[in-house]
């Protein structure tokens, strides 16, 4: 334990860059095209296998997906803001997913563990007083904002890829660190689990940053929220008025 939180500790100033980075270019739901091929490329680096874009996503399954030319427009944005080009044709349309596998070699369980990569359609405060405002990483897209902590997770994500590759040779099992898209009005699960990607999943772990927990505490195994389902609801008939016909009408 000594040696993992030595580890973890070592990782705090990369961490924080991270995330002050996902911050600073924020991307919505399906356009997370830059955080992408960031994420992308930082796992590549640590060494895990790597399956990406329509490989995890199934594009029948997405939902709420914006129109091909705000995917085009904002594909070019993210390549003028840092996106790496040698990943970006991946991502490419909105398949904003990346899976990274970890097989340790050893027979053991598959172990998932999820992250969530989107922002929030929020324009950030600018007041002198915003700690990201004042210390230079407030978005910089207008209408898109981390609000509700995704730029932690996929930075805790990282971080996770970081610790369990340094201690690959004490674990067992496989383990698929899932980076997904479209969290926000929930979106992105349906096209990966769609895809396949949590089908060999034996134990699966998923976080969320606040929620009400104190600061330096965490809350295992809850049950009782951070789960939610979307359903569409068609509603058929045909339509009359009180002074015309209302006789021929069906009521939907």
């Amino acid at each position: 334990m000594t040696t993992l939180s030595e580890q973890v500790q070592a990782l705090v100033p990369q961490m924080q860059s991270w995330r002050r980075d996902l911050h600073q270019f924020a991307e919505s739901g399906w356009l997370e095209f830059r955080t992408a091929t960031r994420v992308a490329d930082a796992l590549h680096k640590l060494g895990y296998q790597l399956q990406l874009g329509r490989e995890v996503i199934n594009a029948e399954a997405r939902m709420g997906l914006p129109n091909a030319e705000v995917l085009k427009q904002q594909e070019a944005r993210a390549l003028q803001q840092g996106a790496l080009p040698q990943w970006l044709p991946y991502f490419s349309g909105g398949f904003c997913g990346v899976v990274a596998t970890l097989e340790t070699g050893r027979p053991g369980p598959v172990m998932g563990f999820r992250v969530d990569m989107d922002a929030l359609d929020l324009n950030e405060s600018q007041a002198p007083d915003h700690l990201p405002q004042r210390e230079g990483f407030v978005s910089c897209n207008p209408g898109m904002m981390h609000a509700c902590g995704h730029d932690g997770h996929t930075t805790i994500g990282l971080a996770l890829a970081s610790v369990l590759m340094a201690m690959k040779s004490q674990l067992s099992g496989t383990i698929k660190l899932i980076f997904q898209p479209a969290e926000e009005g929930v979106r992105g699960a349906k096209a990966m689990v769609e895809a396949g990607v949590v089908d060999d999943v034996d134990l699966f772990t998923a976080i969320h940053l606040g929620t009400g927990v104190p600061a330096g505490e965490l809350v295992c195994g809850s049950d009782s929220f951070l789960a939610t389902t979307k359903l569409d609801v068609h509603f058929t008939g045909v339509g009359a008025h009180a002074g015309g016909r209302p006789e021929e009408g069906r009521n939907a």
